[in-house]
């Protein structure tokens, strides 16, 4: 069962944006330090993780056909936000819209996912694990955020194995 481990399907971010998620990770959240800097489309939010009963090749050859047409994604971030009663802070993308796109095109694909409880919302996690005090809340939101526009081309398949991401496959729009 090669998707028995909680298996997410990400777009990575590029460098610099990748360092500056980093930077900040390592400052606020140790967790989110030690994981990849992405934007999850697949596994946290619309829909959760991939189901463990199904094939992966057939999963491999469905994901390579929506990276093949729905990637590259330009995007920048516009802004800090919070999620609501958590304390969840992630950079939103100037434009949701094709991130949408491509995670209804993975949804419909027949690919076996399991359940999330949360409506999808693309975003890049900064600090998930940590309460943080007023004083580091602000000191969070208030961040510059850069406004550089960047490509997102590969879509990529990681497990997560004892709190580690593990890259199981990647899928870049070229095949």
């Amino acid at each position: 069962m090669i998707f028995k481990a909680s298996t997410y399907i990400v777009l990575d971010l590029p460098p610099p944006i990748k360092e500056w998620v980093s930077a900040v990770r390592s400052k606020f959240d140790a967790y989110q330090a030690q994981l990849p800097p992405e934007i999850t489309v697949a596994g946290s939010s619309g829909v959760g993780v991939l189901s463990e009963n199904q094939d992966a090749d057939s999963v491999f050859r469905a994901i390579e056909k929506v990276a093949m047409e729905f990637l590259p994604i330009h995007t920048a971030f516009v802004s800090i936000e919070r999620f609501p009663s958590v304390p969840v802070y992630w950079l939103k993308p100037m434009d949701r819209k094709p991130f949408d796109m491509l995670h209804r095109a993975l949804t419909a694909t027949g690919i076996k996912f399991l359940p999330s409880s949360f409506p999808f919302n693309p975003h890049c996690t900064l600090s998930s694990t940590v309460e943080h005090s007023d004083e580091k809340v602000r000191e969070l939101l208030e961040l510059s955020v850069p406004k550089k526009i960047f490509a997102l081309d590969t879509l990529n398949m990681y497990q997560l194995v004892e709190n580690r991401a593990i890259l199981l496959k990647s899928f870049p729009p070229g095949g």
